[in-house]
């Protein structure tokens, strides 16, 4: 029945029932998000991570996603009793999203600034019950001053990435002195070109620096490969998980620096098709590059869940 149908009582009986619903239904996607998360399902639909599945996958907005994980990721870490009483305080409305987001970012922030055993189970669920039914500036308020209490002056704002087009993301972050000192001591040594660059343009001049150094260390350097267009029978009558340099390059190379699977460029590992455990061998056509969570996931299809948790 249309709501325009119905009278004044039975419409706000229903809207209460709805909105009870889908309280409801928030603590039951919460669930879901998390065996996704144990299980790496996003990776066998070639997505690199579960805030990416969350983004493309379910159409949630970046602020929809990310409070949803923040969310998933404090219940997680409660212990199943207390997970139980949390989750009936997110159906009766006492504890929302926006709760639970700031104690979460408040935990994760004051666990690196602070003594971590005034951070234990107890004073997390005590801050939770705080923060019942308060609004999001009283909750700022509370978290503040709970942040005193344990010996931080101010907790410090939270990195943050704003994609603005395909090309261009805004990024929002604090650094030390000490990080700024290191930054102008890099900008001193890049010479006169270092003199006018932007931060993004320092940043670019030391990414493609580190970039090489960490690419030749990780996989190899072209000279190596020219040395050995093909593996030798020394090499190849190594134990399958000894690999050399040059096959390191050859594959880094062949796979586009990126996994095979997500196409992600971070965390990227060398894994072997066919397992090494299955009888799988370091020939290149068995090697491919995937990121570590593509990687794990294979590992779960090979292994099960339960063995790659051991």
């Amino acid at each position: 029945m249309s709501p325009k149908n119905l009278s004044d009582p039975e419409l706000l009986r229903q809207t209460q029932n709805l909105v009870q619903k889908e309280r409801a239904l928030l603590s039951e996607i919460l669930h879901h998000l998390k065996e996704v998360e144990r299980r790496k399902l996003y990776s066998d639909l070639g997505y690199g991570s579960l805030f990416e599945y969350c983004l493309r996958e379910l159409k949630y907005s970046e602020g929809q996603a990310g409070r949803r994980i923040q969310a998933m990721k404090l219940l997680r870490d409660l212990p199943l009793s207390e997970q139980q009483k949390v989750e009936k305080k997110i159906e009766s409305g006492a504890l929302n999203l926006s709760h639970i987001c700031q104690a979460q970012s408040f935990f994760t922030q004051a666990s690196k600034v602070a003594d971590g055993a005034k951070l234990d189970q107890k004073a997390k669920l005590q801050v939770l019950s705080e923060l019942e039914n308060k609004s999001a500036r009283q909750s700022q308020a509370l978290l503040l001053e709970k942040s005193a209490q344990i010996g931080v002056s101010q907790l410090l704002p939270q990195e943050r990435e704003r994609v603005l087009s395909e090309e261009h993301s805004e990024l929002r972050l604090v650094i030390s002195r000490e990080l700024r000192q290191k930054l102008e001591q890099v900008r001193s040594l890049l010479g006169p070109k270092g003199l006018g660059m932007s931060w993004a343009e320092l940043m670019a001049a030391m990414a493609d620096l580190s970039l090489e150094s960490l690419q030749d260390k990780k996989f190899g350097k072209r000279r190596e490969i020219i040395a050995s267009a093909k593996p030798c029978a020394k090499a190849q009558a190594k134990k399958p998980r000894s690999l050399s340099k040059s096959q390191k390059w050859r594959v880094w190379k062949r796979d586009g620096d990126a996994c095979v699977n997500c196409g992600s460029d971070r965390n990227l590992q060398l894994d072997h098709r066919m397992p090494v455990a299955k009888g799988g061998g370091a020939e290149e056509s068995n090697l491919r590059l995937l990121c570590s969570n593509c990687n794990l996931r294979e590992g779960i299809k090979n292994f099960g869940l339960a063995s790659m948790r051991r």
